[in-house]
């Protein structure tokens, strides 16, 4: 069949090499539709058999047939080789236009993606911005005349919207970079705790409204993982969490080991999620408006988790909340062999 820089080139089996008679010949019965090369009348001289493959007189491969015997295919094996070449060469189409349609196809979701996608974060981007402009216009046209702690609040409220902000871009990023396969696994071995600890560390301010209750035992199993991929699907969880729950709501993270698997469980006092809207969280652009303060946000956060964690050959559960009460998110990952301590110390 045809390239598509239009050099002919080997669609099925293997690849021998043909001569340059041999490959004239594949060229005429290319282009004229007719058979050509060995015990035909044109460019005999080689041991292939040209027969095209055509619907509706346009070319789609070529059948090459090199007899084991060495000699010229009966004119009765010819006749029987074009009649078997009509129903391969309509398989051929039929294929060739199911390949057509999986690209429109494609083609279609990607545009649709990216209108979807600057539809849904340009709010997004723009509000952390707003906020941030309003305060610092503040800041320079008042001045000392702003008390202190007002100021403060202003400034805390600036970093808050800063970081926000910051991790909306992160979100987009990294779903760009899954989409492209572009996140690279560079795993380590590390202590859960330390990426629980880090995750709260970074949420300080997100948190800070509600009532976190953490269980982390001391004794937990490494895990052999990218340690910033894992940190982000938490991170993203417990924001989520925060986002839809009340203020001064409860909001719980355990770490436990299930079936040889190690489990982050982030549960909370929000509204819930219905059980058959439960698959759709993890959809791009998918955002419920429920909650205090819910109906923020890109709605890419728990999307990347489910591509952060399924790298690692993890999945996501999604239960029922806080004393059965608003939602509860599990991020399990496999647990491989535990490394030999004692062998590495030195």
């Amino acid at each position: 069949e045809r390239s598509a820089d239009g050099l002919l080139q080997v669609a099925s089996g293997g690849a021998p090499a043909f001569t340059d008679n041999e490959r004239a010949a594949a060229e005429w019965a290319w282009q004229h539709g007719q058979a050509a090369g060995f015990g035909s009348d044109t460019l005999p001289h080689g041991r292939w058999w040209w027969w095209p493959l055509a619907v509706e007189e346009q070319p789609l491969a070529l059948l090459g047939v090199r007899p084991r015997s060495g000699e010229p295919l009966t004119a009765q094996r010819r006749r029987l080789l074009m009649a078997l070449a009509q129903p391969l060469a309509q398989a051929l189409a039929r294929a060739r236009l199911g390949e057509q349609l999986e690209a429109a196809r494609l083609h279609g979701e990607t545009e649709q993606l990216r209108s979807a996608l600057l539809a849904s974060v340009s709010h997004d981007l723009r509000t952390p911005l707003t906020a941030m402009r309003g305060s610092i216009d503040s800041l320079l046209a008042l001045g000392e005349a702003i008390p202190a702690d007002d100021r403060r609040d202003l400034l805390e409220g600036t970093r808050d919207e800063a970081e926000r902000l910051d991790r909306y871009i992160q979100n987009l990023l990294d779903m760009t970079r899954l989409g492209h396969g572009g996140l690279k696994l560079a795993r380590d071995w590390v202590a859960p705790g330390d990426i629980v600890g880090s995750a709260l560390n970074r949420l300080r301010v997100v948190l800070a409204p509600l009532r976190l209750h953490t269980e982390v035992p001391g004794e937990l199993p490494l895990l052999f993982v990218h340690a910033a991929l894992i940190e982000q699907a938490l991170v993203n969880v417990l924001e989520n969490a925060a986002r839809f729950s009340p203020a001064q709501g409860r909001l719980a993270l355990q770490v436990q080991v299930r079936d040889e698997q190690l489990c982050f469980a982030v549960s909370d006092q929000g509204p819930g999620i219905p059980v058959d809207e439960r698959a759709q969280i993890f959809d791009m652009f998918y955002t419920a408006a429920r909650g205090d303060r819910g109906g923020q946000g890109t709605g890419l956060g728990l999307a990347i988790c489910q591509g952060m964690i399924g790298a690692h050959g993890g999945h996501i559960l999604v239960g029922d909340g806080i004393d059965g009460q608003g939602t509860c998110i599990t991020l399990c990952l496999p647990l491989p062999t535990q490394p030999d301590t004692e062998s590495e110390a030195p």
